[in-house]
């Protein structure tokens, strides 16, 4: 849908060219054409279908306090700080 309301918004803007500049009067624009296609490259997809290697070790180290009344809050700050202390490598 948003392709063709582009296309159209472009041949309107090019129907009022003449209108809005005389010296343009060589233009004539009658018909646009385009091709779009839903296929990725064989470039494209041996990138994105690479694995990637990069890992990035955890960087907090899961101290922190919550000053939070709400039970349902509190045990999940309580989740997130196990997780990141599980997650963080040995120093």
């Amino acid at each position: 849908m948003e392709f063709n309301y582009k296309r159209n918004l472009i041949k309107s803007l090019l129907k009022e060219i003449n209108i809005r500049f005389p010296e343009c009067t060589a233009l004539h624009v009658k018909e646009i054409q385009a091709f779009v296609t839903n296929q990725k490259s064989e470039e494209e997809s041996l990138i994105i279908g690479a694995p990637s290697e990069i890992f990035y070790p955890e960087q907090a180290d899961g101290r922190f306090e919550s000053h939070c009344e709400d039970q349902k809050l509190q045990a999940l700050f309580e989740a997130i700080k196990a997780t990141i202390q599980t997650n963080k490598p040995c120093s």
